[in-house]
């Protein structure tokens, strides 16, 4: 698309938020491409699921990739969360971890819509995040929340979000929002919260509303989103839907510059004892024990032998033997449960 974007869209949902959005990773990131997005943020219900799908599609398509995902507060309240750097992504999946840790027992295990983390959790893991609101419906729209958020991310770090899923109240409700950005000194930001890349999606995402509310089409019609204002749509539009908050729309550009994190090298990530720097003598020392007592005597030991220190270059190479010795452990560990049992 001709010309400079001017939208980036910050909120969007794919089909990792399960029984909600209804698009693949791939499928957000080339529409938001095809529609001239500068970036696609993925937010995702209390997951990163689908984070390094995105990544990869969005470097094939030439889009940057934004990740973070919309958290379920206790008390039924949603915020936002980008991530920044690479503090920030470690301390997302910590809040997302906590989110889940009790929803593994009893009847919530059942529920995947049951995660929930207290807001004090996510204040004591800011750093590295970016904080968004939250949506129209249930985000975090009182002072006081919004001060402690504030105090926790830094007035850089908190925007408040403006949304317009073109229902009753939208205009007042910003206007709000907006009025509260200025009291505390915050930026606000616009956002859609897609949860298709295509009308054609929207039947399903209402089928989709339908069974996570355990009923049907036509009874859960005050449920659903009687309009299209959660497929993703174009910047042009997107100005048009906030031409009365302009700099919300401005915002958007504003933080995803900002926003570098990449997921396919920003990383950094290690297989477990990679610094340990005894461990491949010590795998050595292993397989070469267990080659001597698997081939004792046997006529293929000089050629077990070559393949044995040919596959251990390879692992030296690839700085993989703490990893193998953790599996090594893990094998042992499950024969000596099972021969107790």
């Amino acid at each position: 698309m001709a010309g400079t974007p001017s939208y980036a869209e910050l909120h969007c949902h794919s089909a990792y938020s399960f029984l909600d959005g209804v698009s693949l990773p791939d499928e957000l990131a080339l529409r938001a491409c095809e529609l001239g997005h500068a970036a696609l943020a993925l937010t995702d219900h209390n997951s990163v699921s689908g984070s390094m799908e995105l990544a990869m599609a969005a470097k094939q398509y030439g889009l940057k990739a934004i990740h973070g995902a919309e958290l379920d507060l206790q008390d039924g309240r949603h915020i936002t969360l980008l991530v920044a750097d690479e503090r920030g992504w470690s301390n997302l999946c910590r809040i997302i971890t906590h989110a889940h840790a009790h929803t593994r027992d009893g009847a919530r295990r059942r529920d995947p819509a049951a995660a929930r983390v207290a807001l004090a959790h996510v204040l004591e893991h800011a750093q590295g995040l970016v904080c968004l609101t939250g949506c129209a419906g249930a985000g975090v729209h009182d002072e006081a929340t919004a001060r402690r958020l504030r105090d926790a991310f830094g007035a850089e770090n908190l925007r408040v979000e403006l949304q317009r899923p073109c229902l009753r109240g939208d205009r007042a409700r910003n206007r709000a929002l907006s009025a509260l950005a200025r009291s505390l000194g915050l930026r606000c930001v616009a956002t859609g919260d897609a949860h298709a890349h295509a009308r054609c999606r929207a039947a399903l995402q209402d089928a989709f509303v339908a069974l996570r509310n355990h009923t049907t089409l036509d009874a859960s019609e005050p449920l659903r989103r009687g309009n299209h204002s959660h497929v993703m749509t174009s910047p042009q539009a997107m100005a048009a839907r906030f031409a009365d908050h302009p700099q919300a729309l401005r915002e958007t550009l504003l933080l995803a510059e900002r926003l570098e994190f990449d997921l396919t090298k920003d990383l950094g990530y290690r297989y477990p004892g990679a610094d340990d720097r005894d461990a491949e003598r010590r795998l050595a020392q292993l397989c070469s024990q267990r080659l001597h007592e698997r081939y004792a005597g046997g006529a293929q030991l000089a050629e077990a032998r070559a393949r044995l220190e040919q596959e251990l270059r390879v692992i030296g190479k690839l700085g993989l033997a703490g990893f193998f010795l953790l599996h090594h452990d893990l094998l042992e560990l499950a024969r000596e449960v099972a021969l107790a049992v």
